[in-house]
């Protein structure tokens, strides 16, 4: 009796691991932002530290103009910037991330923007993108109005420690 308890234990205990590591979480990112305010820092403080030291913060990669490079039409496009910390990538073009690329190493932020409702696929594995070393914030740009269940619902295997992110941004 005991033998089939125990059995039955190691048979449950894969999947309820399995179904822990997939239970991804979505911040919208202005909600994100406003709970974390208290980790703003300016872009003059930042200039005065090292490129070592200083963390660039979201609200800074997310809203103002960093090196960044462009993946769009499936060409990648850096305009003479060599170490980029943001990434900016259409979903039609998502499978130039799946090939390491120098360009990809400082990237901080990697922005995914969909056309419509249409185009957001039923799943994005994120363990296949390569060569993102540096990678703090996957940061999803919906047309439409789409909800943090729509996007976690789609997100599988996010590398550890990255946050996932998301915004309506509706076209007028």
């Amino acid at each position: 009796m005991i033998w089939k308890t125990t059995l039955s234990l190691l048979f449950l205990l894969p999947s309820f691991f399995a179904l822990s590591a997939q239970n991804i979480k979505a911040y919208e990112i202005t909600e994100y932002l406003a709970q974390n305010s208290n980790k703003k820092t300016s872009v003059s403080t930042m200039k005065t530290k090292s490129s070592a030291q200083a963390a660039v913060p979201l609200q800074v990669l997310a809203y103002d103009l960093v090196p960044t490079v462009f993946i769009e039409s499936n060409e990648i496009n850096a305009y003479d910037e060599k170490s980029p910390i943001k990434a900016e990538v259409d979903f039609k073009s998502f499978s130039k991330l799946l090939k390491a690329n120098s360009l990809f190493e400082k990237v901080e932020l990697l922005v995914i923007k969909f056309d419509d409702a249409a185009s957001l696929p039923s799943t994005i594995d994120f363990s296949k993108i390569s060569g993102f070393s540096s990678l703090k914030y996957i940061y999803i740009i919906c047309p439409f109005n789409c909800s943090n269940t729509e996007i976690e619902k789609i997100a599988m295997e996010l590398p550890s420690g990255v946050v996932l992110l998301y915004s309506t941004s509706i076209p007028q």
